[in-house]
Order: C-alpha cells, then sequence, then structure tokens
C-alpha cells in the first residue's frame, strides 16, 4: 500500500463512485487505494483502513448522505484532517457526488461539486482538483472508460421527468433516504418505504425527486403506476423485457420471473406510485433481493408494511419561493396570501403560478380573484381534512373560466379527459373521432388542430401534454367534474364509455389483443367506475368489466379478475334481468376465474346458472348452447365428476358439429377436452383418436408453430405415453417443445414441462384442458 497518491474513502452504498473516480485517477497516471480493490478478505477491517490513510499521500472523501451518515467515513476523514487543520496541504479532497450539506469540521474545505454534470465536465472538475497541489505524474492506467460514470443515473430506467423547479422539502428528502437504508446493515434485503399524504401535495414529484437525486445508488430505477392494481404484472413484464428475460404469455410467470431476477441483483429500485392501500399492491411487491421499493399512497396506514413518510402541504416559506421562482413578482406579501388562499397545497400553487405566468395578471388583482372565488361552493370532497377545498378548486376555476372564454375546444377536452384515468394515451381521441361531440368531433379528425389544442389546455397546466400520453391529475378532473350539472356529467360519461367500448378488444382473451388490452385496462376501469356511480350506460360497463376481467384471466392475474367479473355481472342482472342471455355470459366468466382460483364449487354453481339460463332461452342445439356445455365440462372433470363431465363435453362436441364446419378451431377445442376427460376415464384409445383429430384441425386452422400447438402436442403425447408408445410420446413432446422454445422462450412453465418428458419421460403426465370464450 506505501506511495500510493490517493486514498478513496467512502461509503459502502456508493462503491461505483469510488470506482469511477480511481478510474479516471489512474488514468492520468495517478495511483489509488480503496477498499473494494485493496482491502483484502479476512484481515482486519480497522488496520487495513488506518494503513490506507496513513499511507497514501492524500485522500478524497467521497460526499453523500450515506457517507456523512457513517462512522467508519469519519474516523477516516478525520484522520487526515489531524494532519492538515488548516487545510494548507491540500491533503483531504472532498468530491461530492450526490445532494448533501456537510456539517461541522468538514464545512471548512471547499468540495469538489459532481452533482448534476456530466461526465466530461465531472473528470475534468476531479482532475483540476488532483492536479492543483502537484504536477501530475507520468504514465497511465486503465482507460477512463473502464467504469461507467455514476451520474449518468441507472442502466434500466423508466423514471419519468424530473421538476426542473422543485422546491425545498429537504427534510422529507433526508427522512426517504434515511428510512430506505436502516434494514440494510450490509445484508441482502428489501426494504420498502410509504410516502404517504393527500392528493395534490406533491407525493409523485417526491419519489421522482428521490430517485433522481439518488440515481447513482441505484442500476435499476422502474416507475410503475399502481393506481389499479390489475395493471401492475403488465408494467413489471415490461421491466422483464428490458432485462432481457423470456417473454410468456402467462403474466404470472413473467412477474415471477422479474422476482427471481431482481433477488439475484442488488442496487435496484421498485417505485409504486398512487397505490390505494397496502393490501392492493404488497402483494405485487418483491420479497427478496437486495434493492428498494418505494410507494407513495393517499392511505394513511402503513407503518406494518413499510417505513412511513408523511407528507403535508408546504410550509408557507416554499410556497412563497416556489412563487418567486416561476413568476416575475417578488411582492412576498401578496405571494404568502396567494399561498394561504389555497392552502399551501404544491398543485394548487403550481396551478396559481401557472396562470400568473400565463396571463401576465396583477398579483394584487389575482389574489382577489382567488378569494372571492373561495367563497363558491365546491362540490368535490377530495381535499385535504381541515383544508377549505373550495379554497383550492378556485385557482382551477380561473383557468378553467379563462380557457372557457379563448378555447372551447380545449374546455371540451378537459371534460372528456376528466372522465379518463389520469394517464391518457395521446392518441385515443384520435382513433374514433365520430364518436366525439361537436366542435371536439372536428378537431380531433386533424392532427394539428388536436395538437394546438393540447397546447392551449397545457399552457394553463391543466394538463401535461407528453409524446405518448396526456396527464391530468385526480384534483383538476375533480374540479372539472364539479362544474357540470348531472345531466352534462352523465353525457359525458356516456362519451367516453362508447369510446372506450368501442376501443377495447371484443375478443380481449386472444393473445394477440393483449397489447391493446393493456393500454386500454385503465381507461376501461375508470370509466366503468363513473358509468356505476352515475348509474348510466350500465350496459356498456358491464360489457367493459366483462372483456377486462377475460383478459386478466387469459394472463394468469385471477385474482384481479375476480372483482371485476362480480361487478360486471352486478351491472348486468340490474340492466337486463337474471335470466338474460348476457346474464349468462357473465355467469360464465365469473365461473371461468372461480375455476382458475381453485374454487370448484362456486365455479360450477355459475356454470350450472349460466348454462340454465341458455336452456331457458335457446333451442337445445343452440351453438351458444355448446359454449355453455363446454365451460361446465372443464370444471367438472376438475372436480373428478368425470361421467358428467364426459356427457357435458360430447353434447358441446356433438351442437358443435351439427353447427359448425368440421374443421372449425372450436371443433377442436372441444375434441381435445373431450381427450382429456376420456383419458381420464382411461378409455385411452378414443382419448388418443380425439386428441390426434384435435390436432389435426389445429394444424389445419392455426400453423405448426401456433402456441395452441404445445397444447395439442403435450396432450396426445401424455396419452401416447400411456398407451406405452414411448418413442412416438417422445416425437410429440420434442415438436411441442421446439414449438414452445420458439414462441414461449425457454423459462416459460410448458417449456419447462416439456423439456422434462423428453429427457426423462416422467411417469405422470398431466392434461390442458381448453374451452371457448365466445358469446
Amino acid at each position: 500500500m506505501a506511495g500510493r497518491d490517493f486514498f478513496i474513502s467512502y461509503a459502502s452504498e456508493n462503491r461505483v463512485w469510488a470506482e469511477w473516480i480511481a478510474a479516471q485517477l489512474e488514468s492520468a497516471g495517478y495511483s489509488t487505494i480503496y477498499q473494494a480493490a485493496d482491502f483484502r478478505p479476512g484481515r482486519d477491517f480497522v488496520h487495513e483502513m488506518h494503513d490506507a490513510v496513513s499511507s497514501a499521500e492524500r485522500t478524497i472523501a467521497v460526499l453523500t448522505p450515506a457517507y456523512l451518515r457513517s462512522e467508519f467515513g469519519e474516523a477516516e476523514w478525520r484522520t487526515v484532517f489531524a494532519r492538515d487543520p488548516s487545510g494548507t496541504k491540500g491533503l483531504l479532497i472532498p468530491v461530492r457526488v450526490q445532494p448533501c450539506d456537510p456539517s461541522g469540521l468538514l464545512t471548512t474545505r471547499v468540495y469538489v461539486d459532481l452533482v448534476d454534470v456530466d461526465e466530461q465536465v465531472a473528470r475534468k472538475k476531479l482532475l483540476a482538483a488532483a492536479e492543483k497541489n502537484r504536477p501530475r505524474p507520468a504514465g497511465g492506467g486503465f482507460p477512463a472508460a473502464a467504469r461507467r460514470f455514476p451520474g449518468a443515473g441507472p442502466v434500466v430506467s423508466n423514471l419519468p421527468g424530473r421538476n426542473r423547479v422543485f422546491t425545498g422539502r429537504a427534510e422529507l428528502i433526508d427522512a426517504m433516504y434515511a428510512g430506505l437504508r436502516s434494514d440494510a446493515q450490509g445484508a441482502a434485503a428489501v426494504v420498502s418505504e410509504a410516502v404517504h399524504g393527500l392528493g395534490g401535495v406533491g407525493k409523485t414529484t417526491l419519489a421522482i425527486e428521490y430517485a433522481s437525486r439518488f440515481r447513482s445508488d441505484y442500476e435499476l430505477v422502474w416507475w410503475i403506476d399502481a393506481e389499479q392494481p390489475a395493471t401492475v404484472p403488465t408494467q413489471l413484464a415490461a421491466l422483464g423485457r428490458r432485462l432481457g428475460l423470456p417473454e410468456t404469455a402467462d403474466e404470472r410467470d413473467a412477474v415471477a420471473a422479474v422476482f427471481a431476477e431482481l433477488q439475484g441483483r442488488s442496487r435496484w429500485l421498485l417505485i409504486y406510485d398512487n397505490a390505494e392501500q397496502p393490501a392492493s399492491v404488497t402483494p405485487l411487491i418483491p420479497t427478496g433481493g437486495n434493492g428498494h421499493v418505494l410507494v407513495t399512497s393517499r392511505w394513511p396506514a402503513w407503518r406494518r408494511h413499510a417505513h412511513a413518510v408523511a407528507v403535508s402541504v408546504w410550509p408557507r416559506a416554499e410556497s412563497v419561493a416556489f412563487l418567486r421562482a416561476r413568476t416575475p413578482h417578488t411582492d412576498e406579501r401578496l405571494l404568502g396570501e396567494l399561498a394561504e388562499l389555497v392552502g399551501d397545497l404544491p398543485l394548487a400553487v403550481e396551478e396559481a403560478a401557472a396562470y400568473l405566468e400565463q396571463t401576465g395578471e396583477d398579483l394584487a388583482a389575482y389574489v382577489e380573484l382567488v378569494r372571492k372565488r373561495g367563497r363558491e361552493i365546491f362540490a368535490a370532497q377530495t381535499g385535504p381534512p381541515g383544508l377549505d377545498q373550495r379554497r383550492v378548486a378556485s385557482v382551477w376555476t380561473l383557468s378553467l373560466d379563462r380557457v372557457h372564454a379563448e378555447e372551447p375546444l380545449a374546455e371540451q377536452l378537459l371534460t372528456l379527459l376528466a372522465f379518463l384515468a389520469p394517464e391518457v394515451p395521446r392518441d385515443l381521441v384520435l382513433a374514433r373521432p365520430d364518436l366525439l361531440p361537436e366542435p371536439l368531433s372536428a378537431a380531433a379528425a386533424d392532427r394539428l388542430v388536436y395538437n394546438r389544442v393540447l397546447e392551449a389546455a397545457g399552457r394553463y397546466a391543466l394538463i401535461s401534454p407528453m409524446p405518448t400520453e396526456i396527464g391530468m391529475h385526480r384534483l383538476v378532473q375533480a374540479v372539472v367534474q364539479s362544474r357540470l350539472d348531472t345531466e352534462a356529467e352523465a353525457r359525458w360519461v356516456s362519451t367516453a364509455a362508447g369510446l372506450i367500448q368501442e376501443l377495447f378488444p371484443e375478443d380481449s382473451w386472444e393473445a394477440a389483443r393483449w397489447p391493446e388490452c393493456q393500454r386500454l385496462l385503465a381507461q376501461a376501469l375508470i370509466v366503468a367506475e363513473h358509468a356505476e356511480r352515475l348509474q348510466v350506460h350500465g350496459a356498456s360497463a358491464a360489457d367493459l368489466l366483462y372483456r377486462a376481467s377475460a383478459y386478466l384471466r387469459e394472463t394468469g392475474q385471477y385474482r384481479q379478475a375476480e372483482p371485476l367479473a362480480r361487478r360486471a355481472l352486478e351491472l348486468t342482472v340490474s340492466e337486463f334481468g337474471t335470466d338474460d342471455l348476457e346474464t349468462a355470459w357473465r355467469h360464465g366468466e365469473l365461473g371461468r376465474v372461480l375455476r382458475e382460483l381453485g374454487r370448484l364449487d362456486e365455479a360450477h354453481a355459475e356454470a350450472e346458472k349460466a348454462l340454465a339460463i341458455g336452456l331457458a332461452r335457446l333451442e337445445p342445439d343452440d351453438p351458444s348452447i355448446g359454449v355453455l356445455r363446454c365451460s361446465l365440462g372443464v370444471v367438472l372433470w376438475q372436480m373428478n365428476r368425470l361421467d358428467e363431465a364426459h356427457s357435458e363435453t360430447e353434447q358441446a362436441l356433438a351442437i358443435g358439429l351439427a353447427k359448425l364446419h368440421p374443421e372449425d378451431p372450436e371443433i377442436g377445442i372441444r375434441r381435445n377436452n373431450l381427450g382429456t376427460v376420456l383419458r381420464h376415464m382411461r378409455r385411452l384409445d378414443e382419448a388418443h383418436s380425439e386428441y390426434e383429430k384435435a390436432l389435426a384441425i389445429s394444424l389445419a386452422a392455426l400453423g405448426p408453430d401456433h402456441p395452441t400447438m404445445c397444447t395439442r402436442r403435450n396432450n396426445l403425447g401424455g396419452v401416447l405415453q400411456d398407451l406405452g408408445r414411448l418413442d412416438e410420446a417422445r416425437i410429440q413432446f420434442a415438436e411441442g417443445l421446439r414449438i414452445a422454445m420458439s414462441t414461449l422462450g425457454p423459462d416459460h412453465p410448458k417449456t419447462r414441462v416439456l423439456q422434462k418428458r423428453v429427457d426423462e419421460l416422467p411417469d405422470q403426465v398431466g392434461n390442458t384442458p381448453e374451452e371457448t370464450n365466445g358469446d
């Protein structure tokens, strides 16, 4: 260790910064020593540290919040400080790499500030500080590019953009930082923290700011919109794709694969934004690995599940500071009055600043307007307890009045967006302009005009237009809704419901439709909630919930699907009665979800109700009766009531053969199901015949490489094995494995099962029944 130019002192969380600093110095010809590279396992750490500090000519202290809290870090820099108390020798060079405020004796040293600078600037600053006291040595070490610049942020990230005028909140960010590191203790662990507070108080902005400030602590940061829990698995599956994990049709498997990957990683952060309450999101949070989970929520009771950080309104000084930064006004008395009128709610303060910035309004006149509007009655009940919601609403009311007078098209767009999810695909309105009222319909038919409308609404901070989506805060949505009378509100909910019903795939169980289903899932759920609340468009709401349930069920999200299937059934009964065919389909969907959840008695009851309604309304050989018997047959098979299952599946096939073309894919499904029942009845020759016919139909209809062929080959191979025809069974399993590898990937459960069967031909081989979803 003797004779090194620099000892690099750092907290373990900031190892990547130490490695990068070492790389820059060594590439410039200096020698370095630091713990990760030079302290050997089994040696005494304190002795190694003392030796390094004593033998190195100078010490670099990597300043971060973690370093300032570290006892070992303090011991290291104090040793150097004692050798050069005045700093004239330049033995201690503090390098600040994350936002933090050195205290005590460290305040006497000027630090090199690398916070929020790019790599080129950071390298220049570092080397300039190293060269200040003596010429750079000759020679060179490994190149500067040998270490990735930590300030560039995570390798994998979808973090939203940072607020460039973020104000204050230093104590909260410190609390978040400390909470997420309080359980680490050097061991691998997932540490969870919940940032909770009222709507509009800035929880989301705070989470983004935390992740941005400490981005160098993480190799992976993934943002998840958790307002609708049903959408979370797909967002986690998207993370899996970014990590290069094999894609799978079953989102449960995709989530499991992501969690398994995170379990082997460290330095990751998952952010679940706007979770409703713990029960809705905790089952979707990793339980293993060495990373952090941050949750934002309006729900206050998180202490059983995570460290809790409560976020309140801004202190008055922070409200005034924000208004001064965003507007040309400097009268702190009037700015303070304005902040008081809006209750220091950050979202409302920001709206007031946007209005002043956009209109150039006299500050005193605007304060008086807000004061007068604060006396008006505001119906929405979304505000903080103890905060007069009418005062908060007044700032948006003024902006909406201005939009009403100057940009009627923008007002129409805002009203439509108020009844959709807070984040809406930007092109959603463009998809079917004919379903919108005039003049918004004409505007949506012209992308240039539509973009101008978005720009007009965005000028007043009522929405946040982005390249792929439009954001509208829930409080702003509530204010817009409160300005409508009951008739107008119902009319706009009907418009929104009609638009989403037209766009959400009707055949949502088909894999090819799943990307679009996921894109529109949050919209469908929000629209259905509004329709239920206002008791309008109940049929559309029921239909959307039915489609959403089918999508979630097919992607393996059974728990998320169940409440949607139940609500769809309740709404359908309310709209059409207990004996309508629509009610039969809803019973059938709920039965399928319950069956996947393993609640077979309940599933059987729903399937029987569906069939009973069908038989009362239709002829016994109607194709729809075949669908309903098919569903009942599957659940009876799973209940091991094989004679009844055989009767239902046989009747379903007979109806299909009488009404459909014999090569219709639906016939393939029913023959497959009948084959499964026959196999369990040990009628192996008959089962073999049905499986072969099902395979032939699917080959002709879908092609040899469709994912369905995995099921067909698997089942045929299983019955061949039961018949003792092992070579033929092995051929089917191998072909199924080939298809699974190419379409589902090596980690899909079907692929793993087929791989095992090819290798070992196990004694027991399962079956995969199928059924139709169509109405």
